[in-house]
């Protein structure tokens, strides 16, 4: 922790305090702040969340807005063991999540949106004027839930339509030229038929990064669109039905990453297959964007430099929800079902230079006559033979990152839920889940002209060195049970099953160029007259492999190489537990689940080995709940996992070719510690605090290579048996921590309510949260670590008489303080041995004012 962050929390405290005394004038305006009995659905019945058997926090709309909780980011500050990156938009509980974002591969932590599954996180971040309430679940919730949830359970509650006429708007300014404006109507339209239609536009001007070569800044940029319709009817007195339309428009500049080390200026870096950038501010008479040689993120790490703009799109964004209910004398029939189509398209830099051209130096040995030819049109031979035809090669090195994503998914849940006031309660449920998914991934150098024109293959009209796409079909399948029944008045006994079944099918494709990498046609040998070679022949795998369900062919017209994929997976997963309540405000509980999630593929490499197989957690939880009058709440919960075939992405060299390939790591395990308290000491000042503490280790899995360390020289590198054919040293991976596990995390929120009489309430807050240092990879190394960093928020809100109005002023990360959500490193080769790190950001201080209206 560093000084100035905790005299800030001191400060915050020291205002609550001060503000005490205030309203110790006038206690009677203002409602008293007592224990919040929060109803959760966690358990898909309305419960109060101190009786819930499980770990799960709730966020409610007043809450959020008192702890300036605007994403998925925030909410994991202060919910133990959840960790979220929005770099890579990856989800984590307990150290269980999901680790590429490549096609093929399931989330570890579903998302939900009303309870209907949603594959994307962007509803979690939903606005809370849209959303009543956030449930964050820990641990495998299968039994109850359709669809696999290793890891744990997101679930956001939408505000649903009144049954009266009301409506509601909210505008806003922050810094970086922020401002947001939300807007939304609702009640009766018709007997017994309520409507809502409600709408956000969201603009950020700047960014949080500078680029130093002129182009716009990047990061938290955007301009988002969002509409949704609701109906929510009750055509029979049993029957109800509701209904949801929504919609998403986004333009992104939207940069969370930056170079934090030097450049490397080797002409040809490690895993290059065309020239590097760098390499050119060494030359004479090279041609830049800017005016900085130097990585600016280096000194910096808000600055960068780049000629080609981050740019996002996120079109067609369309959802469709739908509940239908049919009520029993017994029992609940209930359907939720969900459809999402959207495309997401990105560009960006992918070199962190602004480089434009530079002239590669011949061979000292080519300017020389009477250099043999040695199988290539070497510049020496050609000299020597044909005259002056040969000269250095101009190289326009702008590489670049494209990135599509066409994807459409429905979710279909049919449950049958006990409602009678007995003994026992159960819920039966069949799930069925399909998904359409195509994604490509374009590693661009369109600048070069050779590029467009290689030799040994087709035209390639992209400028891609290297294309790979994907398309996969995924149905997932599902029969799930649960039952408690109450065995005393005290002690409930919970167990339920489930069985799942996953089927993936589709085709990859592969395309791989390379300039000045082969022997016999360099840059250096061959000068301008090299050629662009296509590899994609000698980089495709050709071995039959599981999951593989075609041969490769390479396209004569497209140059793309291709095959298709198909594989299905079962697993047997449930869950027991049971439940001692011996007073109203005492709650011990105790649960063994078994979690279960799909394999899938690493599609778009045409690799050797394509498939990853499921992965199986047995997971342990203790945990109690108790209430001390009505001041004091304390949760507290051990958790132990025994985690198998945990499915880790690792870049591996085929045939020359850096890829990515899934691996399952054999034995894992992890526990740890969860504490929540929330303690009302006054009418008006609550106190909240939440603290993590968690423990991996991977047990047993060999062997592996770093392609950041090959040869296994770093610190804590592991080298196991000779080296390799590519010359590269297996390392053992055991002991090493799961990827994003956090040690430790401790959040820590104070508000008071400061009665103003008859001009209405405020309601001062301020948060402190600090988080441990944490790995981002298997590879525990410097490179994917990110340091312990801490935040502090200030936060007021001012709420008027019937609470019509309220204006909510914002400092977030008041001593800008830099957080990190990633790091990740790549190998150099200056120096040699080396590596350069990138690291994946939080915002700095930001700060704003919002009015709220209602009527």
């Amino acid at each position: 922790m560093k000084r100035p962050s905790l005299w800030a929390a001191a400060s915050a405290l020291a205002i609550v305090a001060t503000g005490q005394a205030i309203a110790q004038e006038d206690t009677e305006s203002t409602e008293v702040k007592r224990l919040e009995q929060v109803t959760v659905t966690a358990v898909k019945r309305e419960q109060s969340l101190n009786d819930v058997p499980v770990s799960v926090t709730a966020f409610t709309e007043d809450m959020r807005q008192d702890l300036a909780l605007d994403s998925l980011s925030d909410f994991a500050r202060f919910t133990p063991s959840l960790a979220f990156s929005a770099g890579d938009d990856r989800v984590f509980i307990r150290g269980i999540g999901r680790q590429t974002n490549t096609n093929g591969s399931d989330p570890g932590v579903a998302t939900y949106a009303d309870g209907i599954y949603d594959s994307s996180t962007s509803a979690v971040s939903k606005s809370d004027f849209f959303v009543e309430r956030v449930e964050v679940l820990r641990g495998p919730q299968g039994t109850l839930y359709g669809r696999n949830s290793i890891g744990g359970a997101i679930n956001v509650i939408s505000k649903r339509p009144t049954d009266t006429f009301t409506g509601e708007a909210r505008v806003g300014i922050a810094n970086y030229q922020t401002s947001e404006v939300e807007a939304a109507i609702s009640g009766p339209i018709a007997k017994n038929i309520r409507a809502k239609l409600g709408g956000s536009f969201r603009n950020q001007e700047d960014g949080y990064y500078k680029n130093v070569a002129g182009g716009p800044s990047e990061g938290g940029a955007n301009e988002t669109t969002y509409a949704e319709f609701q109906l929510d009817m009750d055509p029979a007195e049993n029957f109800n039905l509701w209904l949801k339309a929504d919609y998403l428009d986004a333009d992104l500049r939207n940069r969370s990453t930056n170079l934090a080390s030097p450049y490397d200026p080797f002409p040809f870096p490690p895993g290059y297959l065309t020239p590097g950038n760098a390499f050119g501010y060494l030359m004479p008479g090279f041609t830049q964007t800017g005016s900085t040689t130097t990585n600016p993120g280096a000194t910096d790490i808000r600055k960068f430099n780049a000629n080609t703009p981050t740019e996002s799109t996120v079109d067609g964004n369309y959802g469709f929800a739908a509940i239908a209910t049919w009520s029993l004398p017994t029992v609940d029939i209930k359907y939720s079902g969900g459809y999402r189509i959207f495309d997401y398209v990105s560009n960006r830099d992918d070199d962190n230079t602004d480089m434009l051209s530079y002239s590669y130096p011949l061979d000292s040995a080519n300017i020389a006559a009477g250099e043999v030819f040695t199988g290539g049109p070497n510049c020496a031979w050609l000299l020597e033979n044909l005259g002056p035809v040969c000269a250095a090669a101009t190289v326009n090195p702008a590489r670049t990152f494209g990135y599509i994503e066409d994807r459409s998914y429905s979710s279909h849940e049919l449950t049958v839920q006990s409602t009678t006031d007995s003994d026992l309660w159960w819920i039966a449920g069949a799930y069925a889940y399909y998904e359409d998914a195509h994604q490509e991934s374009h590693f661009g150098n369109a600048a070069q002209p050779e590029m467009l024109a290689p030799v040994g293959g087709p035209a390639n009209p992209s400028g891609d060195y290297v294309t790979a796409i994907s398309d996969l079909n995924t149905k997932s399948y599902a029969v799930f049970g649960q039952a408690d029944y109450a065995v005393t008045d005290t002690v409930t006994l919970t167990g339920g099953l489930r069985y799942s079944k996953d089927e993936k099918y589709g085709s990859e494709q592969l395309r791989v160029l390379g300039y000045g990498i082969v022997p016999g046609f360099t840059l250096g040998g061959s000068g301008n007259l090299a050629p662009v070679l296509d590899l994609t022949a000698a980089t495709a795998s050709y071995t039959d492999a599981e999951g593989v369900d075609s041969p490769v062919v390479i396209d004569p017209v497209t140059g793309l190489a291709s095959r298709r994929l198909a594989h299905d997976w079962s697993a047997l997963s449930g869950v027991a537990g049971i439940q001692w309540q011996p007073d109203a405000a005492t709650n011990y509980f105790a649960r063994y689940s078994r979690g279960y999630k799909s394999g899938g593929f690493n599609a778009g490499g045409i690799s050797q080995f394509p498939l990853t197989d499921k992965e199986l957690l047995d997971a342990f939880e203790v945990g109690a709940k108790k209430s001390i009058g009505d001041q004091l709440q304390l949760n507290a919960t051990y958790f132990y996992y025994a985690y198998d075939g945990l499915q880790a992405p690792l870049d591996v060299v085929e045939n020359g070719v850096r890829l990515t390939r899934f691996f399952n790591i054999e034995d894992s395990r992890a526990q740890g510690i969860e504490l929540e308290a929330l303690w009302t000491p006054t009418d008006q000042l609550r106190i909240m605090a939440s603290y993590a503490y968690n423990d991996s280790e991977i047990r047993n899995a060999c062997c592996f290579i770093d392609v950041v360390d090959p040869l296994g020289l770093q610190p804590g590198a592991q080298p196991v048996g000779p080296i390799d054919a590519n010359g590269n040293q297996p390392q053992n991976l055991k002991g090493q921590t799961l990827p994003r596990t956090v040690p430790h995390k401790l959040g820590l929120n104070a508000s008071y309510d400061i009665p103003l009489g008859s001009i209405g309430d405020l309601t001062v807050s301020g948060n402190y949260s600090w988080q441990d240092a944490t790995y981002h990879g298997v590879f525990n190394r410097s490179y994917t670590e990110t340091p312990a960093f801490d935040q502090v928020d200030l936060i007021g809100v001012w709420k008027s008489p019937q609470d019509r109005y309220r204006v909510v002023g914002y400092v977030k990360n008041v001593f800008d303080e830099q957080g990190y959500d990633g790091a990740t490193g790549t190998q150099t080769a200056i120096p040699a041995g080396g590596f350069a790190n990138t690291l994946y950001l939080t915002p700095p201080r930001t700060y704003g004012v919002q009015l709220q209206m209602s009527f």
